[in-house]
């Protein structure tokens, strides 16, 4: 006793000193025993970490079998932070906690501290290492503690710590702590308010609850406390007085001993470990308690741990307790030195990497040699040394993970509907349950053959020349997993420019996984028809539209897509056959001969060949113009001028159609003596009309032959002579003379007259006249009148 008392006040656990081990005389062991397992964690996979507090390490059992050193080198201190965690030093190791992303909290209790693995990297997590209280509000890192022993992770990833001697539970979020529960002073009260306002006495056991809610081992309190997630506390099990009653009733109405550790079921009904009443006991949903394990005789079990039903099992001090994966409780039976794990025959049995005896499984795997892709099912048997084996199977190929399976009482059988076609080597793997090793099976060869799908295909057609469409249809017979990795592609041997007919749709495979299946074309499928392509007919004039002269017609037939039609194309000029030509590379030119001029309404008819259909183009309305002519006439009809003068006249040529060429000019009935000119003598009218300017040159002559001469002026000079000559008788000369002075009176009359202003004029026809040629080669002559009259 002296002895334990100098250590109590060495290690400074003067309130703990009856509850907790004398750390100071722990010391490293090898190999697969114990000292004082004191805590609990199972993370995800299964594999189950625990606290051994007089090592000074943490170690894990995993699934498997193997027993690892997360961390602690086995001596006894505090080093190591950034470095190996199995490298460094832990003091008195009392909590364990693994959380959602696989970090392993400790609560290294000697150390006052908590500290963190991470990629099996250690570093402080919480608290200075100075035993104490302080740092609420602030950095965790610099906070203080009085021996921490229990950790749990709660719903949000915080950390939740039983601060025991000082009374406290504290919370780390975001690094910064504070406390959720306790004053720090050491007693029983507050139940119904604040869980911050409450006295607790030696907290030692934590579970956290999904909804936000903790539980909490009131340990010298004989209690377990709840604190709801809106923070306030009340007692869920445990009157106060230490004894064991109550099973089968209200767990607020049970008698506990020293309850440490917890732990939620799955089912949500709490574990707690009651420590001196060597028992495990469970409230459950409905607030009922009941011991799960543990006779509450104190002892080893008759020196064995394994094989021993659950409820007739001696318990000696056991601290905590975890829930496998198999929701079985297990439960460190610390002053026994064991971590003891619940079977599905509900006997105790060590991890197997724990076990005193080497533990072995076995299994023996059947495949077929070939399958049907989507079909291939395998199964195993796995035998172990621990009861009905349990767990997760692998399935390998080329020891490549596949698929999973489940067993049930050591069985399973798994549809490798994911197994490829072709060769394969297959194993099976098994996990192992905690209690039954990991084993691995022999290989087998299998050849996995495709799986038959059939397509359907949709009728299509397609006009010859143009594209292939796109061809559909539908495709059944694949396996749901690898909707979205295949898909058929359907095409056909047809072309743009294949003659008509029907051609086959087939279709192929593609995507990711299509190289699993073999396809085939079903009886209702359909075909690609390739019909003839429809003619798009366009007409033209290529030349000038001229009564009497040839037309020029052109029609395109094109295509709508690829190839040339042929054939011949009807030029009608409404029901009358203007002309035939045939297509040569899409063009056919007809000539019509003699249209008449007028309105004419012309369309091109295209006969259609084997590949393009008949067809026809929009009317053309044109108006076939007369040959182009001219008119002549003058501005000025009649002219009058002097003997001598000019007279000019202005000739005027007018084309109509236009009339291109050249007109010549001429003129007849030209007075004799007179000269006629043209200005210019030659006119090109065109669509307008154009001039020249007549001149006549006239002479006096033209004027004085006006007046014949008097039958008596000429007797007058004639007889005279006549008679004279004759010398006839002189009556005669009487009369010869009377009429001579009869024509002098009349000259001398006329000669008057001409000195009075009276001359004689003389009217006199022009005839002018234009000649040309036409546009079909034709002399073309028009004329006009123009009177001249020379005074």
């Amino acid at each position: 006793m002296r002895r334990r008392d100098a250590i109590r006040r060495r290690c400074g656990w003067a309130a703990l000193a009856a509850l907790l081990p004398c750390i100071g005389m722990a010391r490293a062991q090898t190999g697969t025993s114990l000292l004082l397992p004191s805590a609990i964690a199972y993370d995800a996979a299964g594999n189950v970490y625990f606290a051994d507090t007089n090592l000074n390490q943490v170690l894990e059992a995993t699934l498997g079998g193997q027993l690892i050193v997360v961390a602690g080198s086995g001596v006894q201190g505090f080093a190591g932070d950034g470095g190996a965690a199995t490298s460094a030093e832990l003091n008195g190791p009392q909590g364990v906690a693994v959380g959602g992303d696989g970090t392993v909290y400790i609560a290294d209790t000697g150390n006052q501290r908590v500290r963190a693995v991470i990629a099996g990297t250690i570093t402080t997590f919480a608290g200075n290492g100075v035993r104490g209280y302080a740092g609420d509000g602030g950095a965790a890192t610099a906070a203080e503690f009085s021996v921490p022993i229990a950790i749990a992770v709660d719903a949000s990833g915080a950390l939740l710590v039983c601060d025991s001697a000082n009374q406290r539970v504290r919370r780390i979020a975001g690094g910064v702590i504070t406390t959720v529960a306790g004053t720090g002073v050491q007693g029983f009260a507050g139940d119904g308010g604040a869980a911050t306002v409450a006295e607790l006495d030696t907290p030692m056991g934590l579970a956290a609850a999904p909804d936000g809610s903790f539980y909490i081992a009131d340990t010298r309190n004989q209690r377990v406390r709840l604190v709801g997630a809106t923070g306030k506390i009340s007692t869920f099990t445990g009157i106060g007085l230490q004894g064991f009653t109550g099973d089968g009733g209200a767990a607020t109405a049970a008698e506990l001993a020293l309850p440490r550790g917890l732990v939620l079921m799955p089912s949500g009904a709490l574990l707690i470990a009651d420590e001196n009443n060597q028992r495990v006991r469970m409230v459950d949903t409905v607030g009922v308690i009941s011991t799960v394990e543990g006779s509450g005789e104190q002892g080893s079990s008759a020196g064995t741990s394994d094989g021993v039903s659950a409820l007739a099992a001696m318990l000696n001090s056991p601290r905590a307790v975890g829930v496998s994966i198999f929701a079985k409780p297990a439960v460190a039976d610390s002053a026994n030195k064991l971590l003891r794990v619940e079977a599905m025959n509900n006997a105790l049995y060590a991890p197997a990497g724990l076990s005193a005896a080497p533990r072995t499984s076995s299994m023996t795997m059947s495949v077929p040699a070939t399958a049907v892709y989507g079909q291939l099912s395998a199964s195993v048997m796995v035998s172990g040394s621990v009861g009905a084996v349990q767990g997760a199977v692998s399935w390998l190929d080329g020891g490549s993970p596949i698929a999973h399976g489940t067993l049930n009482n050591g069985n399973v059988t798994t549809l490798l509907d994911e197994v490829g076609a072709g060769a394969h080597v297959l194993s099976a793997a098994y996990a192992g349950d905690g209690l039954n090793p990991a084993v691995t099976s022999a290989t087998s060869n299998v050849n996995v053959t495709p799986a038959p799908v059939v397509a359907t295909t949709d009728a299509a057609t397609m006009q010859y020349g143009t594209a292939v469409p796109i061809l559909t249809g539908a495709l059944s017979g694949v396996l749901a997993q690898d909707n979205g990795n295949v898909a058929a592609q359907f095409s056909s041997t047809a072309t743009s420019l294949s003659p008509l007919g029907t051609y086959p749709i087939g279709a192929t495979l593609t995507g990711s996984a299509s190289g699993n299946y073999t396809v085939s074309l079903s009886t209702g499928s359909g075909s690609l028809t390739v019909t003839q392509a429809a003619s798009s007919v366009a007409e033209q004039l290529n030349s000038q539209s001229y009564a009497g002269f040839p037309l020029i017609l052109t029609a395109t037939v094109s295509p709508p897509g690829q190839g040339m039609p042929t054939g011949t194309v009807t030029f009608m000029d409404g029901v009358t056959v203007a002309a035939n030509a045939s297509v040569v590379n899409g063009v056919a030119t007809g000539t019509y001969l003699s249209p008449a001029a007028g309105s004419h309404a012309l369309m091109a008819s295209y006969s259609g060949d084997a590949n393009f259909s008949p067809g026809t183009s929009s009317v053309m309305n044109t108006t076939v113009r007369a040959v182009p002519d001219f008119t002549v006439s003058a501005s000025n009809l009649s002219q009058s001028v002097q003997g001598g003068l000019i007279a000019t006249y202005t000739v005027v040529v007018a084309g109509h159609g236009p009339f291109s060429g050249a007109v010549s000019l001429s003129a007849s009935g030209i007075p004799a003596g007179a000269t006629v000119n043209f200005s210019p003598p030659q006119l090109t009218p065109g669509a307008g009309s154009a001039s020249s300017t007549l001149s006549v040159q006239t002479t006096t002559a033209m004027a004085s032959r006006a007046q014949p001469i008097s039958v008596w002026w000429a007797l007058g000079f004639v007889l005279p002579i006549y008679w004279a000559r004759c010398r006839r008788r002189l009556l005669l000369q009487v009369v010869t003379m009377s009429i001579c002075v009869m024509g002098l009176v009349a000259c001398a009359t006329r000669s008057e007259s001409i000195e009075a202003g009276q001359q004689p004029s003389q009217s006199y026809t022009l005839t002018v006249t234009g000649t040309g040629t036409n546009l079909a080669g034709a002399v073309v002559s028009h004329s006009v009148v123009v009177t001249l009259v020379v005074e």
